[in-house]
């Protein structure tokens, strides 16, 4: 039954596409200035507020461009680059498991849709930061081209916005994603994979003092590489100088070879890809 469990790693890289919703915002533009949000009266205005938002009381000038209702929203992209631990299990074609993934989140410039030329772009303090992800996984392997396993894939779990953002502000939503992983068996303990995914995930920014939150969404276009190891159904032979290529015994147990290496397709029944001269 262990030998069914896979173990993997992986890494990749993945663009977030972010955009909001304003409605219960006015924009405040000063000249040369990065644009504040405020509800009431701009005489309190609110910065930063795409991933850690402060309050800004200074005296206003009359620099309004969008009343309460009327604000645009605002879009921007993000670079994500996981680091990832795996484990499922594996029963004919389906399979089920878990990860955990420690993922570098690089904020890029957010545009508004509209007012482009009274309204500037907007860039947040801190753009580099780290996402954490855990989850559970579901899949089936649904075709098999020569040496290639595809296999759907839905992931869905939890997401927590770290380092760059103010948790004590932001309420993430559960993500889901979507992807099919593409497999190579190197060996019959190890694969390598690629994945491509697309993930839905949200989160709303609680603005300290207005009352109100910002929703966001923060989806993310993603491709994975990594590999998966499997533990082996037979012990290693014990014997340093036993050159077998099948599985095979010594006494009453039996053992697997020891001159298959683990990134090497080897056929445990005749030694495939391990040639030697018969009489050796």
């Amino acid at each position: 039954m262990l030998r069914n469990f896979h173990f993997g790693a992986y890494t990749g890289v993945g663009r977030s596409y972010l955009s909001n919703s304003l409605g219960g915002f006015g924009v405040y533009q000063a000249p040369g200035s990065l644009p504040e949000l405020f509800t009431g009266s701009p005489a309190t205005r609110y910065t930063n507020w795409i991933n850690n938002a402060g309050t800004d009381n200074s005296a206003p000038g009359s620099y309004v461009v969008a009343n309460p209702g009327a604000a645009p929203s605002f879009k921007g992209h993000a670079l994500n680059i996981p680091l990832a631990g795996t484990i499922h299990y594996e029963y004919k074609q389906f399979r089920i498991g878990g990860g955990y993934s420690y993922e570098l989140m690089i904020l890029g410039t957010f545009y508004p849709t509209s007012m482009s030329d009274k309204i500037s772009n907007m860039k947040v303090s801190s753009s580099a930061g780290f996402v954490r992800k855990y989850w559970g996984m579901v899949g089936y392997s649904f075709y098999r081209w020569n040496d290639y396993l595809f296999t759907a894939d839905l992931q869905v779990g939890n997401y927590k916005l770290k380092t760059n953002y103010n948790p004590s502000q932001v309420i993430p939503s559960t993500f889901f994603n979507l992807g099919v992983t593409v497999e190579r068996e190197l060996s019959e303990y190890l694969r390598v994979f690629a994945r491509p995914a697309f993930e839905f995930k949200s989160y709303s920014l609680v603005v300290p003092g207005s009352g109100a939150s910002i929703p966001y969404t923060n989806n993310m276009l993603s491709v994975s590489i990594g590999f998966t190891y499997s533990i082996p159904q037979l012990r290693r032979c014990v014997i340093k100088e036993c050159r077998a290529q099948v599985d095979h015994h010594h006494g009453n147990r039996e053992y697997r070879s020891r001159v298959h290496p683990i990134y090497k397709k080897q056929n445990p029944g005749y030694g495939e890809n391990y040639p030697g001269i018969k009489k050796y």
